[in-house]
């Protein structure tokens, strides 16, 4: 079988500081690699002087370029939360292995105000947790509120609440409104339902959980046996939600239908993916288009009425494995994918072909997070262009830039 993660020889750290802490190899796993650090694993509160400060930070045009900084931690996920009126909030997490007599998995989550029009790139929280691989906003359903889901090396599931300060004024943080142990091994990766009462968990011994939440509390409904290895990928149908996709490291992509009991396999591909699949994401506008990313460094199109082979043939290489993809908010068919050793891609496709409209290779470690800010066209940069966030894992830099192809900017 295929080695079933990317080697990270030869990475090399660009983060201000120089003492050494360890972090896995390929992604957040218990293989371990060399990293840089900021200080001792003690120090983990503290920020990078004019580095990672709370406080406002200049907007600056250099290239792409808006705005960066160092994260606390070996950074794995960005994502712009959904609701209105919060689109200007960033979420950033972290997972750090901490070696020692007594090893740990550690992270955190912080918030910043991304608003280019005002000149803002401001950390305003930050929460110490245990190592994250994943995290997720809500979809937007009636009044309720935002609510950012998290997946835990310990194998909990965490909903928050972004809320404003108890202490008055404007100020945002976010509340955990609920926490559970739904495994003993590892959540990797999240996805609600279109209407927020489920949330899908791909976990680490290729199980996957299906998680209602009603009423602030978090119940395992459904849990199986979904693939041989760690489950990377576990995502709703926002068309169906009653199908979860789900893609692994054993190289296959499966559809399950939940009315039936956990085990209706719906199909299952096990020829195409050469490597592990890492991530599914489902067209927005097209109920019977989704993509897949693999570390075989492919972004493949399907079309689920007919699953023996992608829609195009040959795929689209992008020179790294497709960690993660998402299809941007406002212009069909194009997406922004993280590359993991190749940076960051955005990707015209359709039934016809697939075309590199752009890449984004100013990150010094592997490419894993990456995400579309939301948000009407008055509240960007500038007119007819798009804000996107990036982060790499082990030298921890997270980037706001502003594409330029011509393609996200048909609006």
């Amino acid at each position: 079988m295929e080695e079933r993660t990317l080697s990270a020889k030869n990475e090399t750290s660009v983060s201000p500081n120089s003492s050494q802490d360890t972090a896995p190899l390929g992604h957040p796993r218990d293989n371990t690699g060399q990293s840089e650090a900021f200080g001792s694993p003690g120090d983990r509160a503290v920020y990078p002087p004019n580095i990672y400060a709370p406080q406002a930070q200049a907007f600056y045009c250099r290239d792409m370029e808006v705005a960066q900084c160092y994260l606390d931690g070996n950074a794995d996920a960005v994502e712009f939360c959904t609701h209105e009126p919060y689109h200007n909030v960033l979420a950033a997490a972290t997972y750090t292995l901490q070696e020692g007599d007594r090893p740990s998995r550690t992270g955190s989550i912080s918030l910043f105000d991304v608003n280019p029009d005002m000149g803002r790139f401001e950390l305003f929280y930050r929460v110490e947790t245990v190592g994250i691989f994943d995290i997720k906003w809500s979809p937007v359903v009636g009044n309720v509120g935002p609510m950012l889901a998290q997946a835990d090396a310990d194998g909990y599931l965490r909903v928050h609440g972004l809320e404003c300060c108890s202490n008055g004024g404007d100020s945002l943080s976010l509340k955990e409104i609920v926490g559970k142990k739904i495994s003993s091994s590892m959540c990797l990766c999240v996805d609600w339902n279109p209407s927020t009462t489920s949330i899908s968990v791909g976990l680490s011994d290729g199980s996957v959980s299906v998680v209602s939440f009603l009423e602030s509390q978090l119940n395992v409904i459904q849990e199986w046996k979904a693939h041989d290895f760690e489950l990377w990928a576990a995502s709703f149908d926002i068309h169906q939600p009653q199908l979860v996709y789900t893609g692994s490291d054993d190289c296959k992509f499966s559809c399950w239908d939940l009315r039936d009991g956990p085990f209706n396999l719906v199909f299952q591909n096990s020829k195409v993916h050469k490597m592990g699949v890492c991530c599914i994401a489902k067209s927005p506008r097209d109920p019977n288009i989704l993509l897949t990313g693999s570390y075989d460094e492919h972004l493949r199109l399907w079309d689920v009425r007919s699953i023996s082979k992608p829609v195009n043939e040959t795929s689209v290489c992008l020179g790294g494995g497709v960690w993660r993809v998402k299809y941007h908010p406002y212009v069909p068919g194009v997406v922004l994918a993280a590359c993991m050793h190749n940076g960051f891609a955005i990707v015209k496709i359709d039934e016809e072909k697939g075309e590199v409209m752009e890449t984004y290779t100013k990150h010094g470690s592997l490419a894993y997070g990456a995400d579309w800010q939301r948000g009407n066209l008055s509240h960007k940069v500038k007119q007819n262009s798009s804000v996107v966030a990036t982060c790499s894992f082990y030298d921890r830099l997270l980037q706001i830039w502003i594409p330029e192809s011509s393609v996200v900017k048909q609006l």
